[in-house]
């Protein structure tokens, strides 16, 4: 009996080991698939539409460049310093040696993104064990606020932070001395990509080992001095944020309005100035499903998340909206918070197929739903920037260029080839699209990102750049097109001398031709959506 047994025990250990090779293999194709499909926008665009990005890509173009064009070393300098926001600058210039620049900078966008998912899985098996298809759903969110405004460093922090965080769940079993010392290094390496991300891992740790200590038993004090030493691995990352205060640039700090809070409520499914519809439709369909899950006891939050994630949601909500010179400081805890929940839960859906295959289809659904409004949206952002890229071959190299355009201009809004309620056109996406110039004509332009930077003005150019929250308006140049009128004064803004102090003008105009055109602007480029302008000095 026992003989004949023996083989079929065998046999079915073999089709158990298939069936499970197979499920593995197809749930890595699945991530492949998927994600390959949640990145493909970068493969049809030179240059993503972001809003900040076009000036990070001309400051990764400066630290490459900066030394050997002369036109561009007139105009601006490069001073290495240690900064806590140095993720691009380490990476993209490395890449730039061998490749074009747009390239290496869709390459650090992709694997900004990569690393968003790759650290949701990571947490999730950290903390579970397993993988599953759970973590899947972080495609749903890359598409966010802080990817919109094109806060590169910080997603890429994030990321980041994921992956740490995970890694610390992971090694628990680790002697202690080793493990303080690696996560030290870690801990450091956070620092120098970003702040923000140094400030979560250490928010997370801090309220993930501190569960652990209310949860055991014995004695305090001992586990309070465990506690305590844990902390030590920050010691080498505060000693280095100390160190770079001496870079510092603004410290205005502001709560924000009731305004702000509620795009920061938003921000991880808004990509845009506003959420559209499917946007809203995205989070409260993410709302109540979470909302549903739980109450049916199919989402469980793991036992030691909870303090971790309860700190961060009241980090969230009192996150200011101006915090130390950076604007926008309370969308980018919102934008981390669904990464971090799907990393730290579990979902069990009920044997039932039909609701497994309907929950999983509505999921492709929104996906593919998100990749159509965005693929169209960045083509449509992308020719604008070939377009004004052709023309900007008119503005001699090394000038100096001034943009003005309108504020917060409705550009079109409807987008072709998409309905209106996924995409829609963003005016804001424009805003630093003349620091391609830079890269094109070793142009020098007022608003690049100088303060906590690499990247400087020449001194040719000192005084000369923003150093606050200004834009000059068409209504700005036409006022101080008279030099003579203009008072002179150390609040002045950069542009109130124009006429002597920069060799050309980028107007955009958002298709509405400019009426009123002061006397020394000579057209020499025109445009679907600009006029690029000589100023003629008598």
């Amino acid at each position: 009996m026992d003989h004949r047994a023996g083989p079929c025990r065998h046999r079915d250990r073999g089709v158990v080991g298939a069936v499970t090779r197979a499920t593995r293999f197809s749930g890595i194709a699945l991530y492949l698939v998927l994600t390959g499909a949640a990145l493909s926008p970068l493969l049809w665009v030179s240059v993503p539409p972001l809003v900040d990005y076009p000036n990070q890509l001309a400051h990764m173009w400066i630290l490459l460049h900066g030394h050997d064009i002369p036109a561009l070393a007139q105009n601006y300098v490069v001073h290495w310093r240690l900064l806590p926001y140095l993720a691009m600058d380490l990476t993209v210039p490395a890449l730039g040696s061998f490749m074009p620049i747009e390239m290496a900078g869709r390459i650090f966008v992709g694997g900004t993104m990569l690393s968003l998912v790759l650290g949701t899985v990571a947490l999730h098996k950290a903390l579970f064990g397993r993988i599953g298809l759970w973590p899947l759903c972080s495609l749903l969110f890359l598409y966010n606020a802080v990817l919109f405004w094109g806060l590169m460093n910080c997603l890429f922090g994030i990321g980041m932070f994921l992956l740490a965080f995970s890694a610390w769940i992971a090694t628990a079993r680790w002697r202690f001395a080793p493990r303080i010392l690696v996560f030290a290094a870690v801990a450091s390496v956070l620092l120098i990509l970003h702040l923000f991300a140094f400030g979560l891992y250490g928010l997370a740790v801090a309220a993930y080992e501190l569960g652990i200590l209310l949860e055991r038993r014995g004695n305090l004090g001992r586990r309070l001095l465990v506690f305590g030493a844990v902390g030590m691995q920050f010691i080498p990352g505060m000693v280095l944020w100390f160190l770079s205060l001496a870079n510092a640039g603004s410290t205005y700090t502001s709560y924000g309005d009731l305004g702000a809070k509620l795009y920061a409520l938003v921000a991880p499914t808004t990509f845009g100035f506003g959420p559209t519809s499917y946007e809203m439709i995205l989070w409260l369909a993410s709302l109540g499903f979470v909302a549903a899950a739980s109450v049916g006891g199919w989402l469980k939050l793991h036992p030691r998340m909870r303090l971790p994630v309860a700190v961060m949601i009241v980090a969230a909500v009192l996150m200011p909206n101006w915090l130390s010179g950076s604007w926008l400081a309370d969308i980018r805890l919102p934008a981390t918070l669904p990464f971090l929940l799907i990393g730290a839960t579990r979902l069990s859906l009920p044997a039932d197929r039909r609701g497994i295959a309907l929950c999983a289809g509505a999921a492709v659904v929104l996906l593919c739903l998100r990749l159509w409004g965005i693929t169209v949206l960045w083509q449509d952002g992308d020719r604008r920037f070939a377009e004004f890229r052709e023309a900007d071959a008119a503005i001699a190299p090394g000038s100096r260029l001034l943009t003005v355009f309108p504020k917060f201009v409705d550009y079109g809004g409807k987008l072709e080839g998409v309905p209106e309620f996924l995409a829609t056109r963003q005016a804001m996406a424009m805003a630093h699209m003349p620091a391609l110039a830079v890269i094109d004509r070793s142009v020098y332009i007022a608003d690049m990102f100088f303060e906590w930077m690499t990247v400087g003005p020449a001194p040719r150019n000192a005084g000369i750049y923003k150093k606050k929250d200004e834009m000059a308006t068409p209504q700005a140049l036409v006022a101080t097109a008279d030099s003579n009128r203009v008072a002179a004064s150390e609040d002045a803004p950069y542009w109130s001398d124009w006429p002597n102090t920069f060799d050309y003008v980028l107007w955009i105009d958002y298709g509405s031709t400019p009426t009123e055109i002061p006397s020394q602007l000579a057209p020499v480029a025109t445009g679907s959506f600009f006029h690029i302008y000589r100023v003629v000095r008598k």
